[in-house]
């Protein structure tokens, strides 16, 4: 199957087979040739993780139709406690590296512990923080340590002009608007179309898609 996956991170319903569906363990139903993500969400880490959910993670992780480990990630805001939210992440990135999946990372007001994990873990596989919002000086600490940045409906024009585009990601997330619609209002920032970069790089993140 030839890879045209443009959209990084959606929660929109299958078929949708240039985009790769986000959902959570419970929820994983697989539609054949779907791609998606598989994660617990920073939000679900409020009660607790029970290990049934970490079961039903691991199995969905392995499936060949799951190209990407996450959405997971930290969230000061709406997260549960800081021990939990880490303690799920690094469950996440155990079988990141494991399966040699690339990790898709959610990140509100945390751009401080996600670099510090980079840091300290040393990952093997590719960080792609979704729906970056954030200002030009984050997404430059972002870059610097060689952490995609993918793009939403909403974002900050400047940022996008500071993400190279050997890093740089589009998504739909939630909103209704067409990925291709996204990408050219990117690609008005950066000054060139940005569709091919977007390609390649989504080529080079998930090579399995080649092959599914």
């Amino acid at each position: 199957m030839d890879n045209k996956i443009l959209d990084l991170h959606t929660h929109r319903q299958p078929p949708y087979p240039q985009g790769v569906i986000s959902v959570e363990p419970k929820a994983f139903n697989t539609v054949a040739g779907q791609y998606y993500s598989v994660g617990i969400h920073p939000w679900k880490t409020l009660q607790g993780v029970p290990p049934e959910l970490y079961r039903q993670l691991d199995i969905a992780a392995e499936s060949p139709q799951t190209l990407a480990i996450g959405e997971c990630g930290v969230d000061i805001v709406k997260g549960g406690p800081m021990f939990r939210q880490l303690q799920v992440f690094k469950h996440h990135f155990e079988l990141s590296e494991r399966l040699r999946k690339p990790m898709v990372v959610h990140c509100v007001k945390a751009y401080d512990v996600i670099l510090g994990l980079k840091r300290d873990l040393q990952p093997t596989q590719p960080w792609i923080i979704h729906g970056f919002r954030g200002k030009p000086a984050a997404a430059r600490m972002l870059v610097e340590a060689r952490i995609g940045v993918s793009f939403g409906e909403k974002f900050n024009p400047e940022s996008v002009k500071s993400v190279p585009d050997e890093l740089i990601f589009a998504e739909t997330d939630e909103s209704p608007l067409p990925i291709e619609e996204i990408i050219s209002a990117l690609s008005e920032c950066a000054g060139h179309d940005l569709t091919p970069a977007i390609s390649a790089n989504t080529s080079r993140l998930f090579p399995s898609a080649f092959t599914l």
